[in-house]
């Protein structure tokens, strides 16, 4: 039974990525990295993550490691290369892939396809539908406060999510965040607001020109972070993960980072635990679909190769929609497969009574929908505004619909 995935993104290298996805020999069970073994001369000294400390070796599948979280021993489920199919048969087959830059609205598009999409062009596109009587574009997304409510043994900071208009009225910033916590946008990206450490005079000012209703993430600093990794969850359990980048310097404000599309190089030791640490944190917050950010502070001096219990303290950095994640080079095809189904799964059909379902029928939360930041909204909402409509269906009622504008509103939809 084939599936079917759109990808509306105007970055070429997005496409590049997805398209890399179905060519059969991207895909192997080649391990991303794997820590090697220092010696004697080595060990006297800290070892860099660099190509020199690391090699890639083969790995057929995942072994079972069990780790610590606050002291509390966990099984890490394994996830081999899957044994029901043939090897010689590959899951995206059942795939089919069509690509859209987003310079126009996307007009017509099944209750059944699989979108990925930028929340940029998603906020735009269902502006557009609005004004035009469709039905819109509706996916499954972690909560704002998301991050604030997992346990502190999962985050090991303090976090909290303030609105706009609060923030205006501090006169100092809130108790254990230290004097320049990190700030950002708690639902989506705006170009003038980038994740960065702020006091308070710099927050207030940075803020200045945002909505009184933007919702900010503020999050105690976390000292030494070397790797991050991204771990896609689906049904509460993690399906697939990646390498995201590495910290280059050891300056805790530097934005000197590596990601793996430029060449950067895992522990492959952190894998399993990244897995469990973001598995704990969905069933703990009950979220069902989503991409975790899960960070890994530098390696102890003297210590190559680290011991196990040396490297399993993860940080969940945050998490995110995964029908607009970084389509990330992933071991197998089985993984890859799985992101994608992750991403189908995430879209939310909303029924004629208001109600929102999955298309297994599973009820969804009002809570759980996808509402993009008031300050993205303002930066996405126009850009659609020049094209009219000209026959559309609707996704609901296949009916067509206004045909009124003029004539040179007409050729521009086209």
């Amino acid at each position: 039974m084939s599936a079917n995935l759109t990808i509306i993104s105007p970055l070429s290298w997005v496409q590049e990525a997805f398209k890399e996805y179905f060519d059969k020999a991207h895909m192997t069970n080649m391990s991303q990295s794997s820590i090697a073994s220092a010696d004697d001369s080595s060990a006297k000294k800290k070892v860099p993550l660099s190509h020199d400390a690391i090699q890639v070796k083969p790995q057929n599948n995942k072994e079972s490691k069990p780790g610590s979280l606050d002291g509390r021993t966990v099984s890490i489920e394994q996830r081999t290369v899957l044994t029901t199919q043939s090897q010689f048969e590959n899951p995206l087959d059942n795939w089919t892939a069509t690509y859209d830059y987003g310079f126009e609205p996307t007009r017509e598009i099944e209750n059944t396809t699989t979108i990925w999409i930028t929340a940029d062009l998603l906020i735009a596109n269902n502006h557009w539908r609005i004004r035009h009587n469709l039905s819109l574009l509706v996916f499954e997304a972690p909560t704002a406060d998301w991050l604030a409510r997992l346990p502190r043994k999962l985050t090991q900071r303090n976090v909290i999510i303030a609105s706009v208009s609060e923030i205006r009225r501090w006169a100092k910033l809130p108790e254990g965040l230290g004097g320049r916590p990190w700030s950002q946008l708690s639902r989506g990206r705006v170009p003038e607001f980038r994740a960065a450490r702020r006091n308070l005079d710099e927050l207030q000012r940075d803020l200045s020109k945002a909505p009184e209703d933007s919702l900010i993430a503020i999050s105690t600093h976390v000292d030494g972070i070397r790797e991050e990794w991204c771990v896609i969850v689906n049904g509460g359990k993690a399906v697939a993960s990646s390498g995201y980048c590495v910290h280059r310097s050891g300056d805790e404000d530097s934005h000197d980072i590596l990601t793996v599309f430029d060449g950067a190089r895992f522990h492959d030791s952190y894998r399993a635990i990244a897995e469990s640490a973001a598995t704990q944190a969905a069933q703990s917050s009950h979220l069902d679909n989503a991409s975790i950010i899960v960070g890994f502070r530098d390696i102890e001096e003297n210590k190559m190769p680290p011991s196990f219990s040396a490297i399993a303290q993860p940080v969940i950095i945050e998490a995110g929609p995964v029908w607009c994640t970084t389509p990330y080079p992933f071991q197998t095809a089985d993984e890859t497969n799985a992101f994608l189904q992750a991403i189908s799964d995430c879209r939310i059909i909303q029924n004629d009574d208001g109600t929102f379902k999955k298309r297994n029928g599973q009820s969804v939360p009002e809570s759980a929908i996808y509402v993009p930041d008031p300050w993205m909204v303002s930066h996405a909402e126009h850009r659609y505004d020049r094209f009219g409509q000209t026959v559309v269906k609707s996704i609901l009622g296949n009916r067509e619909t206004g045909n009124d504008e003029d004539e040179q509103t007409k050729e521009n939809a086209r």
